[in-house]
């Protein structure tokens, strides 16, 4: 069996890569001005909503940020508009590296016959989209 055969989790953030950046502090701002209207000014990236589309629905989407969690109601609110499909959020997380570490699949274990890796990381361009 090959690793793309596998139901997979994609851990992937939010501001940069989904939709265009915004600080917590350009998010305050925003939700101060627009009120309940303010997920609506949040650019979405075409192409990573594309990416998003094609993703099986088969596999976890995990959805990270640096937001801060009082932003949650306006994001929700912003993935919904879009309807930018998820399947859970971290918010609150620090805006440095993101490390995943996972272990390497023992021949035999998901029908491989070869060891097989299950961690995979991909660093984009702020606000260029996935393209994979």
């Amino acid at each position: 069996m090959q690793k793309e055969k596998l139901n997979k989790t994609w851990f992937i953030d939010i501001d940069g890569t989904i939709v265009c950046h915004q600080t917590n502090y350009n998010l305050d701002d925003i939700i101060e001005e627009l009120g309940t209207d303010s997920h609506t000014v949040e650019k979405p990236i075409e192409r990573s909503l594309e990416f998003l589309n094609n993703i099986s629905n088969e596999d976890t989407i995990v959805l990270t940020t640096a937001r801060d969690s009082k932003h949650k109601d306006h994001t929700i609110r912003m993935l919904n508009y879009y309807n930018i499909r998820y399947d859970r959020i971290m918010f609150d997380l620090r805006s440095g590296p993101r490390y995943l570490i996972n272990d390497i699949k023992p021949p035999g274990v998901a029908g491989n016959t070869e060891p097989l890796t299950t961690a995979i990381a991909v660093n984009l361009e702020r606000d260029k989209g996935i393209q994979l």
